[in-house]
């Protein structure tokens, strides 16, 4: 008994530096542009396919990853600026905008899906021979993803602190408006969070299929229910509180599924979700109509 809740917590916390890695991205962009953006799951799930390309290819893992955050970026900065833009120059509320991030998941995960033939792919990289601590056991690429997620949270905490652009993004997201005046060039500003948010979200899409060694249309979409919580959770523009709530709903998640199955991880996800909407509801939409989208 105890062997089995010592182990599903060693699982929860891999998953929880993947599910930090994405929340870290999707707060930060949330927080500065005010859109609830539900292509967040498709964009990982990009980044994922990517890696997968790289390593059918047979070429480095190293490179799988870099590309695959890569395309991240790319990918979110096309659907922030090349759409969403468009919809917020036609003055579209919030809740359509939430919308049309969610027409364009559905664009992106069926495209995805007609492409790949519905089929779920492996992908192949050497985990290595286990570390033991005990009735504990985790392989070198579960302590790398471990250490990638802490590496980029000091990272990103100093750039938004310590570095003029960080400085600017965070002023921002508190008054838009108060930032222009100041001279702050707030489209740049858009422009490297699209970026920076969307890196991270194809990073993460990357270390998720390392660690489970498998790939499909639906890879991002399971995870955003959780990548949302996190997100709501730790405060929304909290990276430290992304990063806490990840861990928290991490080992939550898989023990549940140590003890009740794998299908209840998923359940255990959507309820903490609810649970976190329950205990904040003004988090999503609260004070919207002084809320601004930011593009």
């Amino acid at each position: 008994m105890l062997a089995q809740l010592l182990g599903s917590a060693a699982d929860g916390i891999v998953v929880a530096a993947i599910l930090a890695v994405a929340a870290m991205g999707f707060t930060l962009q949330f927080s500065l542009t005010n859109v609830l953006n539900l292509s967040f799951g498709s964009v990982m799930t990009i980044g994922a396919f990517t890696a997968y390309l790289v390593n059918v290819a047979g070429l480095s893992p190293w490179l799988g990853l870099a590309l695959g955050t890569v395309a991240g970026a790319l990918a979110t900065v096309l659907l922030g600026r090349g759409v969403l833009r468009l919809y917020a120059r036609r003055r579209t509320q919030l809740f359509e905008m939430m919308m049309v991030t969610l027409g364009m998941s559905l664009v992106i995960d069926y495209g995805i899906q007609a492409i790949s033939q519905n089929a779920i792919y492996g992908y192949t990289v050497l985990q290595g021979s286990p570390i033991r601590m005990g009735p504990i056991a985790v392989t070198p690429i579960q302590v790398g993803i471990i250490g990638i997620a802490l590496v980029l949270l000091v990272a990103v905490e100093a750039a938004l602190h310590l570095t003029k652009l960080g400085k600017a993004l965070r002023a921002t997201a508190v008054e838009p408006s108060l930032a222009r005046s100041c001279g702050i060039k707030t489209s740049r500003v858009v422009l490297v969070t699209w970026l920076v948010s969307g890196g991270l979200c194809g990073l993460a899409g990357v270390v998720y299929i390392i660690s489970t060694q498998s790939v499909d249309y639906t890879t991002g979409e399971l995870f955003l229910p959780l990548i949302i919580a996190a997100a709501i959770l730790g405060g929304v523009g909290s990276l430290r509180g992304a990063v806490v709530a990840s861990l928290v709903m991490g080992l939550v998640t898989e023990i549940v599924a140590g003890f009740g199955g794998a299908a209840y991880s998923t359940v255990a996800g959507f309820a903490i979700l609810v649970v976190v909407l329950l205990l904040h509801p003004g988090a999503v939409f609260g004070g919207a109509e002084d809320r601004q989208l930011v593009l």
